[in-house]
């Protein structure tokens, strides 16, 4: 092929491909050639035919409803708290010096429903000494140092008999062959006829005793 015809050739093949990209048919205004991979599926339903009822459900009147008011919040304290009863009955209360010339108190009493509670609470005379003191340590210095203490005049006793034999139940106290603890509870869980003494030297004692029913 010559030089003069090689030009010509390459018009006449640009000229074949516009012909031929003329003859294609456009789609539809406003539809693009990708409509049928992304549009939905057409519909089956016939337009304007109702849809069937499949019956599962009933139809019903809704709820009636009321417009509610915002109440405002309230404050409460704490729930109260109800004592819980004593289940016994007190029989002697009472608070008694006991001294040279005041030295026993004795009560009869028949328990019919025990238990027999006797409670006690010991304020013993008080004494107080100087003693001369002496310390190992260079830092403290020996010299005179007070001491207070409970007299060792000072005792109560609570005795529970039967009132007829004299044979004693139960029995406990302060100071002489009991020990030095000031409040002490003396428990009596049989039925019986008894004489409850009361004695002492150099103590204000406050007693106590209750029992299951009188």
């Amino acid at each position: 092929m010559t030089r003069v015809y090689k030009p010509f050739f390459i018009v006449a093949v640009m000229v074949l491909i516009l012909a031929s990209a003329g003859c294609a048919e456009l789609p539809p205004e406003g539809e693009s050639g990708w409509s049928g991979l992304f549009s939905p599926p057409e519909s089956q339903e016939t337009p304007g035919m109702p849809t069937p009822d499949p019956g599962y459900l009933i139809p019903a009147t809704p709820y009636p409803t009321t417009t509610r008011s915002m109440a405002g919040p309230t404050f409460s304290g704490p729930p109260a708290v109800t004592p819980t009863p004593d289940p016994y009955v007190t029989i002697y209360n009472r608070t008694t010096q006991f001294n040279l010339t005041h030295t026993t108190e004795a009560y009869a009493f028949n328990l019919t429903r025990p238990p027999l509670i006797v409670e006690f609470r010991v304020e013993p005379k008080m004494i107080t000494r100087e003693k001369y003191a002496t310390s190992d340590y260079t830092n403290i210095k020996s010299g005179m140092v007070k001491q207070t203490f409970p007299s060792e005049t000072s005792w109560f006793t609570v005795t529970v008999r039967d009132r007829e034999s004299g044979r004693i139940f139960r029995e406990d106290g302060f100071g002489k062959l009991y020990s030095a603890d000031t409040r002490k509870q003396v428990f009596v869980g049989e039925r019986g006829d008894y004489l409850i003494e009361l004695s002492g030297n150099d103590a204000k004692v406050h007693v106590l005793m209750r029992a299951g029913e009188v």
